[in-house]
């Protein structure tokens, strides 16, 4: 075999396998594989090529090995590998949060009593049904009255009602 043979050889190798490591989760073990390829063969570009091709060859592979790390962690999750390991978050709806939120808006205003201690999250009662919700400023222990000031994911936010 020729020796540019041998140096084509060595880069095709080593772009292949990182290749395949975006597609092959092997933990960065194929990724040395594949730079211990690219290596060798800059090694035997300036072996083989002298010092000017070996310069060349360090110069591309400084600026593609970069250029490829972006690109196959910026597309990765695009890969069926990816979207088995990291799949994407799905869209949740109101109903999906377990508390429809249109029967806490409802809570607003109204004046309810502390089951626990709010620290910040706590469950409170309302008209004879428990709900969960979250104080904002200040912890507050249980059997204290609170009023309903507003939403904050599923919880209710509550504020201590001074008598």
């Amino acid at each position: 075999m020729s020796d540019v043979a041998i140096l084509i050889t060595l880069y095709v190798i080593g772009a292949l396998i990182l290749v395949a490591e975006i597609f092959i989760p092997s933990h960065g073990i194929l990724t040395l594989a594949g730079v211990g390829f690219l290596v060798a063969a800059v090694t035997k570009t300036f072996s083989y090529g002298g010092r000017e091709a070996g310069i060349v060859a360090v110069l591309t592979c400084m600026v593609l090995l970069p250029i490829f790390a972006f690109l196959a962690i910026k597309y990765w999750h695009l890969t069926p590998v990816g979207r088995r390991i990291a799949p994407p978050n799905p869209v949740l709806t109101a109903a999906d949060t377990g508390v429809p939120v249109e029967e806490l808006t409802k809570l607003i205003g109204q004046v309810g009593r502390t089951v626990s201690p709010h620290r910040p999250v706590g469950i409170s009662e309302f008209n004879g049904r428990r709900v969960s919700c979250v104080v904002e400023l200040e912890m507050v222990e249980a059997g204290v009255t609170v009023e309903g000031t507003g939403i904050k994911g599923s919880n209710l936010i509550v504020v201590e009602k001074k008598a």
